[in-house]
């Protein structure tokens, strides 16, 4: 006999089943975006090195990334056995000035017009202390693990003299960094307390030398996590006040789930940053998904079937981006522009042979946009695996979200606090299967007072130019 109830129950179960097991095809995301009291966002920059074997097409992936400005390692012929202890600037100066060739001088002649074609900003930074000036190691072998502090002033010189070079030949940057995450083992390494030292040293040197419009950008740490330690002690000095940027790098994928952002930095630090503009001078993807099949090796080396040269790198690079940004950003500089034959990684955004990557095309496809100097808000409540930002010019709303769970998701954005968006007037879509952006149709944004609704795909990023 047909049991009514019976069917009734066992549906139900099914159905409660049902729900457990299979994932919701589209998730549901409520994002609120307030311009209240935005933050301003000066604008992406690029490291490059300043010898090339494709200039013109590095300059063009510059121009149509409208890039803002090129962070640059600045280093000479001057050798190590060519120093003295307690030398002066003029004395460093004009060491620098007998090493140097016509090969140096031409490579910064072509990078100082590659500058002033495309109408960008320079920062400069210094990779490492001479190695006369670090500390050996157990075996009494000179290292350039760590900087023996009585030689900070010899370094702050150093620095200095290198800057007046760089200005003879018509580079002089808008800041520098003073050394290269001094608290890794990539450089020479600085205690937070050599690292103030140095910073005081570093900007009365710079004053006396007629160098008082180039800022310090630091502590230039090598992840989130560790910038505390060394502003703790920059504020117990008063030091901190010498900074013109608080910076640091942003490589914390490593560790934490993507897009990471902000995740390390201590919410005290985000709270005031000191007053100063923060600039991360160096970010890109290191999430250890690209070290695992289907690719065969990551941007850390080179090799066939790099993660590097895939569209879902390239979506993981903007996610990460646009989280930056949300979480209070102020610039940002990619590394780097290109894989040159004498480094070993796979970051660039061009080839060994000078061909655009996808994640080239993806970020183009975001930073074309960006007006230098606009307002910017982030969401208020942060959603794990997606990251979202709102720009606003006098053009109108750039409304940027990256998906990068393996599910689509419906967002619900609210713009509060300008005026409401009415239509779309481009929307572009970037996903992990394929190399070029797709036009996202204005039927698929829907548009009700302050509320954007629209579908993102799983691994993909989506650019809306609202007005």
């Amino acid at each position: 006999m047909y049991d009514v109830a019976s069917s009734a129950r066992f549906a139900g179960i099914a159905a409660l089943f049902a729900c457990i097991l299979i994932p919701p095809a589209v998730a549901q995301e409520n994002l609120v975006f307030d311009f209240s009291s935005p933050r301003k966002f000066g604008g992406l920059g690029i490291e490059l090195w300043p010898v090339t074997d494709h200039q013109t097409e590095r300059d063009t992936l510059l121009h149509d990334l409208h890039v803002r400005f090129v962070r640059v390692g600045f280093t000479t012929n001057l050798t190590d056995e060519q120093l003295k202890n307690h030398m002066s600037v003029a004395a460093l100066l004009a060491a620098i000035t007998k090493a140097a060739d016509d090969n140096q001088t031409a490579v910064y002649s072509r990078l100082h017009d590659e500058i002033d074609q495309l109408h960008v900003g320079l920062d400069l930074a210094f990779w490492q202390v001479p190695s006369v000036w670090c500390v050996g190691d157990s075996d009494g072998l000179v290292s350039h693990a760590r900087i023996n502090p009585d030689h900070i002033p010899d370094y702050a010189n150093w620095i200095v003299a290198h800057l007046l070079y760089a200005k003879r030949l018509r580079l002089v940057p808008r800041t520098i960094e003073m050394i290269n995450e001094p608290d890794t083992t990539t450089s020479t390494q600085f205690t937070p307390e050599q690292y103030d030292s140095l910073l005081f040293a570093l900007r009365a040197t710079l004053d006396r030398n007629g160098l008082t419009a180039v800022g310090i950008a630091g502590p230039g740490v090598g992840s989130a996590s560790t910038v505390e330690a060394y502003t703790q002690v920059l504020e117990r000095t008063g030091h901190i006040s010498l900074l013109t940027k608080l910076s640091w790098h942003d490589l914390d994928t490593a560790r934490r789930p993507e897009p990471a952002g902000f995740a390390g930095v201590p919410l005290g630090l985000l709270a005031a940053a000191h007053g100063l503009p923060i600039a991360i001078t160096e970010f890109s993807s290191l999430s250890p998904q690209w070290d695992r099949l289907p690719y065969d090796s990551g941007p850390k080396g080179r090799g066939e079937n790099n993660a590097a040269d895939s569209p879902d790198f390239g979506v993981s690079v903007v996610a990460e981006t646009i989280k930056l940004i949300a979480d209070g950003a102020n610039s940002l500089c990619y590394w780097h522009v290109e894989d040159s034959a004498f480094t070993e990684d796979a970051f660039g955004l061009l080839n060994e042979n000078g061909e655009r990557k996808p994640a080239a095309v993806a970020l183009q496809m975001f930073s074309e946009h960006i007006p230098q100097n606009c307002d910017v808000t982030g969401p208020k409540q942060q959603t794990f695996g997606l990251a979202a930002v709102c720009l606003r010019s006098e053009h109108g709303l750039i409304l940027a979200t990256a998906n990068l769970s393996q599910v689509a998701r419906k967002i619900d954005a609210r713009i509060l606090n300008t005026i409401p968006p009415a239509k779309l007037t481009l929307g572009r879509r970037f996903d992990s299967h394929g190399p070029t952006p797709q036009v996202v149709p204005a039927s698929e944004i829907v548009f009700s007072g302050p509320n954007v609704s629209f579908d993102i795909p799983a691994r993909s990023v989506m650019v809306l130019l609202l007005r």
